[in-house]
């Protein structure tokens, strides 16, 4: 609900000329709080306190560990942090364009690496989030908050359904191997926000798949609202997805209506459903995104799939992929060695399960582009593949689960960048769902103790390397950023736009020169010296 309401409140706000303020964060935590109270009336005024200082408790817990955590990623530190600052700064993406804030800085905005075209185009609820907790904290950093909250948003409701099915320790280990996947552990410390996509879409489906056995349930509907307004709102790609999944399970309800006599008033009740959930999550919040796209390039996906906007694709994959299909190039990134090729040739494919040493560096890459699902993806791929044959006969009841990998096979065959691992959040679906039919049918314990230690340690690696290169990194960036705190220097930002913003939450004033060669700050990214 708050980050809902934050993402809705502040777009609101918009229309009204008002943009995000330190008072932003808090008036909208009050607000989660009311409703909340209102919609749990009827339970003790003691529970509902209880879990209302417990999500205030679990907010100020991931503020504080993301604030310390630097991000070090490129794609973070330039146009996300760009966007996540001129956000904080005033901008109003319902009036403005995000060069109207930059060109009122003090500093030379000219010596700036323009990012306006991804700022004012691309979806943005996950700018604003992180605005909102950046401009009453004053720390850039702290808006990674809501990567920590999602996951424990997705983790709850997952477990606490799970164990209505399963014993609490498999339910555990379902829900957590859920949140904690390659790609989500990649990104926990940055901003990129394909973890997000990916999160949110788990719970959009689970939601799907909870309404598929309880079609009248209120609060499965309410989540599964909450999360269309914000996944919708994230990536243009999350919407798609969404809109794909969500389109096939309501075909799903409207058969089973049509079966049980019922078509008309369930056809009706997903028509009232849906029409405003569209006008809310795309005409009124998506309003600065994909209405304003679609008016200026008449394409609301604008720069993307269009013929004057950006390829962001081709530059970025081995050179021998783009003479290859879809399913040519999904099969050399799946089954080859772990690496982050971009313009060179080489994919060298390796057999399941092996490990190579040069595969360790890259698979703690927070963009892992060959075998980005991990190193040991390509064999639990396999293995995934023979649990659903092996125990067909007992999950066949369970028709929801085949539904759900047809559904995951069509995009992954229908979308040709598939190949690329956070922006095919679905695949993992294939590790998810066989380790549920794996830990509920699966009689040898010994078998389920391996699965569960393969996809383990096939997180663990990006997630310990990231924490641990992250923390290390960080401790040196407050050293760093400590000692010339209150100083002025002149600094080559190298195009890391986003790091400028580091710098003024430490009171350091800077001017900019792109030719600048002088000490390393943050990560090696930029370069300065002292006035």
């Amino acid at each position: 609900m708050l980050l809902c309401i934050i993402t809705m409140g502040s777009t609101f706000l918009f229309f009204f000329k008002v943009s995000i303020t330190p008072y932003h964060l808090p008036f909208f935590i009050f607000i989660t709080g009311i409703l909340y109270y209102l919609f749990r009336s009827k339970q003790e005024k003691k529970e509902i306190i209880q879990v209302i200082l417990l999500s205030l408790g679990i907010i100020v817990i991931s503020v504080l560990i993301s604030s310390f955590m630097f991000d070090r990623s490129s794609d973070g530190n330039t146009y996300h942090k760009d966007a996540i600052g001129v956000f904080k700064e005033g901008f109003n993406p319902v009036y403005q364009s995000s060069s109207d804030v930059i060109q009122k800085r003090t500093d030379d905005s000219k010596t700036l690496t323009e990012y306006s075209i991804w700022i004012d185009h691309y979806a943005k609820a996950n700018w604003i989030i992180a605005a909102n907790f950046y401009a009453f904290t004053g720390n850039i950093e702290s808006g990674k908050a809501m990567n920590f909250l999602a996951i424990y948003i997705v983790f709850s409701f997952l477990f606490t359904t799970l164990i209505t099915i399963l014993d609490q320790k498999k339910a555990f280990i379902i829900s957590l191997i859920a949140v904690f996947n390659p790609v989500t552990a990649a990104q926990l410390f940055t901003y990129y926000n394909d973890q997000l996509v990916c999160l949110f879409l788990f719970l959009a489906i689970f939601c799907l798949i909870k309404i598929d056995y309880d079609f009248h349930n209120q609060e499965n509907w309410f989540v599964y609202i909450l999360t269309f307004i914000l996944l919708a709102n994230i990536k243009f790609n999350g919407l798609g997805y969404l809109l794909v999944f969500s389109f096939l399970f309501v075909c799903r309800y409207l058969y089973r209506a049509f079966r049980n006599k019922t078509l008309l008033p369930t056809f009706q009740k997903l028509c009232i459903l849906f029409i405003p959930l569209f006008i809310i999550s795309l005409v009124i919040v998506g309003y600065p995104t994909y209405i304003k796209n679609t008016i200026d390039h008449q394409n609301p996906f604008f720069p993307l799939y269009d013929d004057k906007g950006e390829d962001i694709i081709t530059l970025q994959q081995p050179k021998k992929f783009n003479s290859m299909n879809t399913f040519e190039k999904l099969f050399y990134a799946t089954f080859s060695k772990a690496n982050n090729l971009r313009e060179h040739d080489q994919t060298e494919l390796k057999i399941p399960f092996t490990v190579y040493p040069e595969e360790f560096t890259p698979a703690m890459s927070n963009d892992l582009r060959i075998s980005g699902w991990g190193i040991f993806f390509s064999g639990l791929f396999l293995c995934s593949i023979i649990i659903f044959i092996k125990y067909f006969k007992d999950y066949k009841k369970e028709s929801w689960i085949l539904y759900t990998l047809g559904i995951t096979i069509l995009l992954l065959l229908g979308m040709s960048e598939s190949w690329w691992a956070r922006y095919t959040p679905h695949f993992y679906l294939f590790i998810i769902l066989s380790l549920y039919v794996l830990l509920r049918y699966g009689k040898w314990k010994i078998v389920n103790f391996i699965y569960v230690m393969f996809i383990s340690v096939n997180t663990l690696l990006p997630l310990a390397g990231n924490t641990f290169f992250t923390f290390k990194n960080s401790i040196q960036i407050m050293k760093d950023f400590s000692q010339i705190t209150n100083q002025s220097i002149i600094v080559n930002s190298q195009g890391m736009n986003g790091i400028l913003y580091n710098l003024k939450d430490f009171h350091i004033s800077y001017e900019l020169d792109s030719t600048l060669e002088g000490t390393e700050l943050y990560y090696h990214y930029l370069e300065y010296r002292s006035k």
